[in-house]
């Protein structure tokens, strides 16, 4: 029965070019993807370039306020048209709030489809979190989810640890396979018995870097058996 679900959800994934596919967990949380951005911005597109038989689109943009990190007055965002794509429009003339990285082989920045980034009129709720991320405090949360069959089927009442240098937190999943652990600024590793970090995973459990007022979101799925 689990496995004909699974079966059922993945086409759902892969439905077409405007809905992404995710990594995981979801929803993306605004304390997650402000720290790992390298740059959070407001900017305005003035212009659009298709590459290929509209095999990707490159967009201009220009910055109106930086909120994190630098980056140039004119910058361009890289999208393939596929599975990863933005869910929201982009039209020429609008604001946007964008959660960017930057790609290397492109040289372009990029932008998460399944997180944060969207036309700047509604962004209210998500610039109002940003406005709350307390930079002054001393720590930040780890939340996580124990799941198995490609994150569709929750794993409860699994003891979870993070080890650092200023100790070691635990926490225990809940009904739906979730867990938080409020822990000091800092490097982690997260550890589960008999679990293993999921290939769709946003961060590397055993490598988690906590910025002061910050979080990070982590998945685990059921070890490999050799």
């Amino acid at each position: 029965m689990k496995y004909r679900l699974l079966l059922g959800i993945i086409p759902i994934l892969l439905a077409g070019p405007a809905m992404a596919v995710c990594s995981v967990p979801q929803p993306r949380l605004v304390c997650a993807e402000y720290f790992a951005s390298k740059v959070v911005v407001e900017a305005t597109l003035v212009k659009v370039r298709t590459i290929g038989d509209e095999d990707a689109y490159v967009y201009s943009l220009r910055v109106d306020r930086t909120i994190r990190g630098h980056i140039p007055g004119v910058f361009r965002v890289y999208e393939e048209n596929n599975s990863g794509r933005a869910a929201f429009d982009w039209k020429i003339g609008r604001k946007y709030l964008l959660f960017l990285w930057h790609s290397g082989p492109e040289k372009s920045w990029e932008v998460d489809g399944c997180g944060n980034s969207g036309p700047l009129s509604r962004a209210k709720a998500v610039l109002e979190q940003i406005n709350a991320i307390d930079t002054h405090s001393d720590g930040g949360v780890i939340h996580g989810r124990v799941s198995e069959y490609a994150a569709v089927v929750p794993v409860p009442v699994v003891r979870v640890e993070a080890r650092g240098a200023n100790g070691r937190y635990t926490a225990t999943t809940n009904s739906q396979g979730d867990f938080e652990i409020r822990v000091p600024a800092g490097r982690y590793v997260l550890r589960a018995a008999s679990f293993d970090t999921d290939p769709f995973s946003y961060e590397n459990p055993r490598d988690l870097q906590i910025e002061p007022g910050g979080c990070v979101q982590v998945q685990l799925a059921p070890r490999s058996q050799p």
